[in-house]
């Protein structure tokens, strides 16, 4: 963690914040009584403090995975919740990618259909395995909203080792486009922000192709030091595998 870093916040509405560290975006939600803190980035500054300085109320931090550029700041803060099939991949990164952290850091399970209560704003836990066992999505109830993490995405959607699962992100990515009537636009931890309802059908439609072998893949200066993987230009997201 750098003192000097500095955290890009923008406000989305009076209760809502994004918060960006390098290409990662993490969310910061207000509701009467506590705060939500959706993911935590690299960990590149004091991220703690940045959302002090937007919100007195107790923060509840969630994770929508386990990927390193979600956790980063986890250890600042007292806890985090996250669905328990990412535990084992949550030690796994934190190992890899932030082997000085010491400080014991409880994580608690949340599972589908879970409610976040933050006092007149509720968050509704959505399950959404593929690129993660994992992942999960948050609807903000009354506002909604959809926050996707990596799963929903115009961006690069790594799809690229043990972890991730195609027939599994078709599967959660059909159950999310059944429930459309409950949000009116996504919020993305990369890429374009925020992105329509309507970007499920691509996701979709660009999964099924890349599975059955229907579009070629190309190695870019983004993967040229990953030997092996590629990148699959679906015209709604890049798939990397």
């Amino acid at each position: 963690m750098s003192e000097d870093f500095q955290y890009v916040t923008d406000q989305i509405n009076d209760t809502s914040w994004s918060i960006a560290d390098g290409p990662a975006r993490a969310f910061l939600f207000i509701g009467t009584e506590k705060a939500l803190l959706v993911d935590s980035g690299y960990g590149s500054g004091d991220l703690k403090k940045t959302v002090a300085d937007l919100t007195p109320l107790p923060v509840i931090l969630v994770n929508t995975h386990a990927d390193y550029d979600h956790i980063g700041g986890n250890s600042q803060f007292d806890e985090a919740f996250m669905h328990p099939s990412e535990f084992a991949r949550y030690r796994h990164e934190l190992s890899r990618f932030y082997p000085s952290i010491e400080k014991e850091f409880p994580v608690y399970p949340l599972w589908e259909g879970d409610i976040i209560d933050l006092g007149g704003r509720s968050f509704e836990v959505f399950l959404i395995p593929g690129h993660s066992p994992g992942s999960i999505a948050l609807l903000d109830i009354n506002n909604r909203a959809l926050i996707g993490g990596d799963s929903l995405l115009d961006d690069v959607i790594a799809m690229c080792d043990t972890w991730r699962d195609f027939d599994a992100y078709i599967c959660s990515m059909e159950k999310l486009k059944g429930k459309r009537d409950r949000f009116d636009t996504i919020y993305t931890s990369h890429g374009s922000f925020p992105l329509s309802p309507g970007v499920i059908d691509g996701l979709i439609s660009g999964a099924l192709r890349c599975k059955n072998g229907e579009i070629e893949g190309v190695v870019t200066d983004f993967i040229k030091d990953r030997e092996g993987l590629k990148i699959y230009d679906t015209g709604t997201a890049k798939f990397m595998f």
